[in-house]
């Protein structure tokens, strides 16, 4: 009898010290849903999903689309304006458009000096754009390439690469008293186009004559002070170029 009472109290004992210990143990956190998660630090603030903001609903975007060119119509600003074949004083008249007759334009030349236009009769040709009465901007016209032209390009920049706009240059060849001559500016991007006949040949002289007022070398609207910094000298003040030989942009620096 006593063996068997101290059988229960050592069984009384031990189990009152399991539940002590088992009490002891902080529980177990419950696992994550996907399988293989690490257990987080109890020092870190979990945000679960549903504390979380909404993502904002993503639209997508097309880029957008140019708008498309709509002809529209010009005057002559001068009676006898010559409707020419090409872009440049170099190629022959087809014919002449007075300040009464309506041209529709078509689109400009690079650099945006000649404009093409079609007569009511249907004839098409280039015209100096500068000779043109219009509402419109016809210097933001989409560019139309010439063909069957040989062109001279030049670029005019100051001594920091910034481009100069409304430098005019002389392209011509020969003696005076028979001189074949083109006149051309840069336009915004400090480019000049110059375009020859394709049959030309031989050295062409390209020569600095002015500077326009639409430049932006000047300091005020009267265009007759230099902003600080410029001398109104353009290096060099002429190149030759050799059309029997590979032509490169020729580069003139304004100072």
């Amino acid at each position: 009898m006593m063996k068997q009472t101290l059988i229960c109290v050592l069984l009384v004992l031990a189990l009152t010290g399991c539940s002590k210990s088992i009490s002891s143990i902080p529980p177990t956190p419950t696992p994550s849903a996907v399988s293989g998660t690490p257990q987080q630090n109890p020092a870190v603030i979990l945000v679960t999903p549903t504390s979380m903001p909404p993502l904002p609903a993503v639209t997508p975007t097309s880029s957008a689309s140019p708008t498309p060119f709509t002809p529209f119509t010009v005057v002559p600003a001068v009676d006898n304006l010559k409707l020419r074949v090409n872009p440049g004083y170099l190629f022959e008249a087809l014919m002449m458009v007075q300040q009464t007759d309506k041209l529709t334009v078509q689109g400009m030349s690079p650099g945006g000096e000649w404009v093409y236009v079609k007569t009511e009769a249907g004839d098409e040709g280039w015209v100096f754009g500068q000779l043109l009465t219009s509402s419109v901007d016809v210097t933001s016209l989409p560019v139309r390439e010439p063909k069957g032209v040989l062109a001279i390009k030049g670029l005019v920049s100051d001594a920091s690469g910034l481009p100069i706009q409304g430098v005019a240059f002389d392209i011509s060849q020969g003696a005076a008293s028979e001189v074949a001559n083109n006149v051309i500016r840069t336009d915004a991007s400090g480019m000049f186009y110059a375009f020859l006949p394709d049959t030309a040949s031989g050295s062409w002289t390209v020569t600095y004559t002015a500077i326009g007022c639409v430049s932006n070398v000047w300091s005020d609207s009267t265009c007759s002070t230099y902003k600080p910094g410029y001398t109104g000298n353009v290096d060099p003040v002429s190149q030759s170029v050799d059309l029997g030989q590979a032509v490169q942009v020729l580069k003139f620096t304004w100072k």
